[in-house]
């Protein structure tokens, strides 16, 4: 799933945060970072239902278990637009969005 290139995409985005690169290595981006983690997402569905049954791995690409690469500046004063990290959550089955009751949650960074 993940490979030594997926952290590799991370340290580059991290170097070149910025619209315009992102823009050019998206499909990098899209090969590299969000495949691999859905398809982790998947994996642990199973996992899940064995040992956490009220938690849902959700493999959509958007409002699923993986968290968007876009950044929130709104109120920050690091304005740089990505996230250079991978954040899955796996929420409760109870609640909808960030409100819901305790969620696993990974962020992955070399």
């Amino acid at each position: 799933m993940f490979t030594k290139a997926t952290f590799n995409f991370l340290d580059e985005l991290a170097a070149n945060n910025d619209r315009t690169w992102f823009e050019a290595n998206k499909p990098r981006y899209e090969s590299l970072v969000r495949e691999p983690a859905l398809a982790f997402i998947t994996a642990m569905g199973p996992v899940l239902e064995k040992f956490a049954p009220s938690f849902r791995a959700d493999p959509r690409k958007m409002g699923g278990s993986l968290m968007r690469v876009f950044r929130d500046t709104r109120f920050s004063r690091d304005k740089t637009p990505y996230k250079t990290n991978i954040g899955i959550q796996f929420r409760h089955s109870l609640g909808k969005g960030m409100l819901s009751p305790p969620r696993y949650h990974i962020s992955l960074i070399e």
